[in-house]
């Protein structure tokens, strides 16, 4: 096992996460992801559409026998109150869990698709019941649209919110993370390496560099990695155990090269 991963409380849900986490999609076999959570983390992310399904089945198998370590997200694309519910019911059984940490309903792009969500007998609502009930712990929202999601945000309704962002992608600076600021939502980080694309530039900084960077940002909880390969993800939870910010001079240098990749058109 690597050295402790630091922790921090995750906003207004008052979680302890550790400061990075597997994310879902890309792990195909139950060993994958527990050697994943044998790096240190506690917080799983996966969503009902991952691989038709196959992701939080494989998942739920990981976890048996130490889903009391962890904390465990997951996702509908449901935008009404029927189809929300039966995704939960879903996700649960495969998951093999009775609850879920922090249910999110996914990628609301639009304002169309959010004003669906949270209208009457929408999503939020059946999610909201479903936490009455101690089927969920906390509601967030996802999504790759950063002012769609800085308006989910702004609604106050969610305990956490998880976006992409990068040394080349900036936008929740100015969007997503003053709102989340306001709201103490907790906020959780994806494509901090762009899909790994950022490992290949001309002159990148090390792997664990793209991490640090996004950790080093006073509105983020956690960032979340998928498991396109589990040895890096292994190597870069040992580099974060030791150190998971950056000093000035790095980060100046890893906003150049992201700025570079970005200007360049490979992101």
């Amino acid at each position: 096992m690597a050295d402790q991963i630091p922790q921090t409380t995750l906003g207004r849900t008052g979680l302890a996460v550790t400061r990075l986490g597997t994310g879902g999609a890309y792990c195909e076999s139950a060993d994958g992801y527990r050697t994943a959570l044998d790096s240190g983390v506690n917080y799983m992310d996966t969503a009902r559409a991952y691989r038709d399904g196959d992701d939080e089945k494989v998942i739920g198998e990981a976890i048996q026998g130490r889903r009391h370590e962890l904390i465990l997200a997951t996702k509908t694309a449901q935008r009404d109150a029927e189809g929300a519910r039966r995704d939960l019911e879903t996700s649960l059984r495969l998951l093999k869990t009775d609850y879920i940490d922090i249910y999110q309903l996914h990628h609301l792009h639009t304002e169309e698709e959010r004003n669906r969500a949270l209208a009457a007998d929408g999503a939020l609502e059946a999610v909201q019941k479903a936490r009455e009930e101690g089927l969920i712990r906390f509601i967030g929202v996802t999504g790759h649209d950063w002012e769609q999601i800085q308006h989910a945000v702004a609604t106050g309704f969610f305990d956490t919110v998880l976006c992409w962002y990068n040394c080349a992608m900036k936008e929740p600076e100015s969007t997503v993370f003053p709102e989340a600021r306001k709201h103490n939502t907790g906020v959780v980080i994806m494509n901090a390496s762009r899909n790994d694309k950022l490992f290949d530039g001309e002159g990148a900084p090390a792997e664990e560099q793209f991490y640090r960077y996004v950790l080093s940002h006073e509105s983020v909880g956690l960032t979340i990695m998928g498991l396109r390969n589990v040895p890096r993800f292994r190597r870069i939870a040992a580099a974060l155990s030791d150190r998971y910010t950056l000093t000035p001079e790095e980060q100046a240098e890893i906003e150049a090269y992201g700025a570079r990749m970005r200007a360049d058109g490979k992101l």
